[in-house]
Order: C-alpha cells, then structure tokens, then sequence
C-alpha cells in the first residue's frame, strides 16, 4: 500500500529535509519513528528538498508498506517526532501516486523584518536591520519575475532535461505590522531559487541594483549565477500542490 503524508517542522536544527549522512534532517527522523512504529525499515520519498534551517508548513511525502495503519498511528507517530517535527496526515493513494512526480506547483511564503529586531524570532524570520528599505522598489523587481522565465543565473541547478524554465503563476506580497509576508506560486522552484530571487529584489530595495539589473540578469544568454542568498529563516514551504 502506498501512503501519502503532510508535515511541518520548523528547520532551524536541521539540515534541510533530506536524508543526509551524519547530519540531522526531517526526513531521517520520520524515517526513524515509521520504522519503529511498524516494524520494518521504512523509507519516505519527500516532494522536494528544502535548505538547511528553511521551514515547512506542509512538505509531502510517500512511502510504501504493506501494513495498514491504526487509527491511533499519527498520534503514536507525534509523541515519538522531535517537537519541532508534527505530522499533520498521512492517508492512503492509489500506488500511481507519488509525492514528487505528482506534483503541479508549490507554493512558498518569505517573511521578514525589514527593520527593528526580534530576538525571539531569529530562528523563524528573517531579520534585515535596515532602515533603508524601500518596499516599492522591492515590489517592482518582485514583479520582474512574474510569467514563463530562464531562470539559470537564480539557481545552482546543474542543467538537465527540464532545463532553467519556470513558470512563476503569482507573487503576492502582504503586510503583518512591521512584517512583510511575500507568497510564491510557480509549477516549481530549482535550488537557492527563492532565496536568490529574493536576494536580488533585496538589493534593488537598498538601492545596491537597479530593476533593470532584474532584467538583464533573466534576459542574458550565458549563464552568470548571482550570488545574493535571502537568509534561509525567513523561508517556508507552504503547500505542495497536486491535480484534483
């Protein structure tokens, strides 16, 4: 049977989702607690990675088992997860089914203090300490990546089939007091894709570069990776999004 799983965790300790050698990860320790709870070694196929200290508020996976589970198994599962990791559900699909190649999109949301400081948010908002920070410039270059675009220089991707090609549906941006919120929608993001965008709108607020270097820099046709990374703490997986 094929199972189908939702979770979030905050990624401030751990080294991304993905299994890693000798390094902590989401995926290992829900590894550990299925395994022990049906007695068999069990491995997840997460939708996608996310980067060290980058948080989740609803990564997928699956994973494949012959047993069924109990109605009591998420909660048996949560009191076993670390604190910071909690399954939301996990249901059984069709063996077709998978969390990464059934994949439509994903949606991502960033926030961030542009000024001030919150001590006791360090580990879940990114912290800019500037007050030079002008929004609408941040908003123009945001909307510079809207559409269909070659986005090889925001990413460390090596090429492959599918190429530097994504399809970003909307970037919505919202204000929680002195918080800015921006929500990411695209048919998928590649590696330091979001943080690298976000870096670059991030200089064009601080007036480091102009919207037109937004534009060249998706426009030109050798690749040149850019090297501004928005802090990993502000970033989190919001939702992965499937076919009906």
């Amino acid at each position: 049977m094929r199972y189908f799983g939702i979770v979030s965790y905050k990624g401030a300790h751990y080294d991304g989702f993905q299994r890693q050698k000798d390094r902590p990860s989401v995926q290992k320790e829900i590894e550990r607690v299925l395994s022990f709870l049906l007695g068999e070694e069990i491995l997840i196929g997460g939708a996608g990675r996310t980067d060290a200290k980058v948080h989740a508020l609803g990564q997928t996976f699956t994973f494949d088992c012959p047993k069924a589970l109990g109605p009591r198994f998420l909660f048996k599962a949560n009191r076993l997860l670390p604190p910071d990791i909690h399954l939301l559900s996990i249901e059984e699909k069709a063996d077709s089914f998978h969390a990464r190649h059934s994949c439509c999109g994903k949606e991502y949301i960033y926030r961030f203090l542009p000024s001030g400081k919150r001590p006791f948010e360090v580990e879940t908002l990114a912290q800019l300490h500037r007050d030079d920070f002008d929004e609408a410039r941040f908003v123009e270059a945001l909307n510079v990546y809207k559409g269909k675009h070659n986005f090889q220089n925001f990413t460390t991707k090596k090429d492959d089939v599918d190429s530097f090609i994504r399809d970003i549906w909307s970037i919505d941006v919202t204000y929680d007091g002195e918080i800015i919120e921006v929500k990411l929608r695209a048919n998928g993001f590649m590696t330091y894709q979001i943080r690298i965008m976000l870096g670059v709108a991030f200089k064009v607020a601080l007036r480091q570069l102009e919207v037109k270097d937004v534009e060249e820099a998706l426009n030109r046709k050798d690749r040149k990776i850019l090297s501004f990374k928005a802090p990993p703490e502000g970033l989190y997986l919001a939702k992965v999004l499937y076919e009906e």
